[in-house]
């Protein structure tokens, strides 16, 4: 990642979906992960990959913070995380969005 320089964790957040198989179905893993730490800071189990899944990983994250500074988050801009649902999860709690970390 390039453009800022990570200096503590809970500064850049980092979302993705994985993809799951099982013998019945697919199943989506949104995660939320600190930059700096790599750590997996929210995550949610979904059998499908919509905005609620992906906003939900994003809420377990930030009501897992320790501090109250700004936070920067990144994804691919996939259609889940530019979603209106996602999009007001990260108004709500004053979340840069896209910034590259």
């Amino acid at each position: 990642m390039s453009g800022l320089e990570l200096t503590r964790p809970e500064q850049a957040y980092v979302s993705d979906i994985m993809y799951i198989k099982s013998r019945e179905k697919t199943h989506y893993l949104s995660l939320i992960t600190d930059a700096y730490s790599r750590k997996i800071v929210g995550y949610h189990l979904s059998d499908d990959m919509n905005a609620e899944s992906v906003a939900k990983a994003l809420k377990m994250a930030v009501k897992g913070r320790n501090r109250k500074i700004p936070l920067i988050h990144h994804s691919d801009r996939g259609v889940q995380y530019c979603a209106e649902v996602y999009q007001k999860v990260l108004k709500k709690y004053n979340i840069r969005f896209n910034e590259k970390p």
